[in-house]
């Protein structure tokens, strides 16, 4: 079994047992794909067509909005998922864009072959039921931070739950993550390093 394969299993098995004749199906349907730095997987406004895992890189979700802001949704990085799935679901263009921030390796199979794939067996739907659960958990925790706590404490919370991957992102895609300013994030980081003093 190929590596990335190997890793693709032990991330699927987090939601749900695959019986070997599914996963044989599913290996059939996967392709790889190299993405350069700053390259988009989907667009806003495109017709959403891959699920794909990351095997190493750094992404960045996120949206222009019609005054021309740039809010960042989420960062994702190697053992997470990356896909426009509802919009697929809805038979409408993605409202977000999906780009490398840091080159990538993706394995990946087209959405039309993994909802045929999802027909098949009851271990795909318990996988896909699993991995909404987890992204509904991360949307409500985002909105109660954006609701309940200050931008220094917002901050602190991505510092502590990303401390790699703080040093490894621009700093104007922190602040669009924060929903604020880089200069308010170089402001909050200057008076945290006084008080460390």
């Amino acid at each position: 079994m190929k590596p990335e394969h190997e890793y693709l299993r032990s991330y699927l098995e987090k939601y749900a047992p695959i019986p070997a004749p599914e996963w044989e199906k599913l290996t059939g349907l996967l392709k790889s794909l190299h993405v350069d730095k700053n390259e988009y997987l989907i667009r806003q406004g495109d017709r959403p067509q891959r699920l794909a895992i990351i095997v190493s890189g750094i992404f960045r979700v996120f949206c222009i909005t019609e005054s021309g802001d740039d809010k960042t949704l989420a960062f994702r990085t190697k053992g997470m998922a990356l896909a426009a799935y509802t919009p697929f679901l809805e038979n409408r263009r993605t409202w977000f864009s999906i780009q490398a921030i840091e080159a990538g390796e993706l394995i990946y199979i087209l959405l039309d072959d993994f909802k045929r794939l999802s027909l098949g067996h009851p271990c795909w739907e318990k996988a896909t039921k699993e991995y909404f659960i987890g992204l509904y958990i991360e949307k409500e925790e985002r909105e109660k931070s954006f609701l309940t706590e200050d931008a220094k404490t917002r901050y602190l919370r991505f510092k502590m739950k990303n401390p790699e991957l703080e040093k490894q992102i621009h700093n104007f895609y922190v602040a669009s993550y924060l929903g604020i300013s880089p200069v308010s994030l170089s402001r909050i980081r200057g008076e945290l390093k006084k008080s460390a003093n």
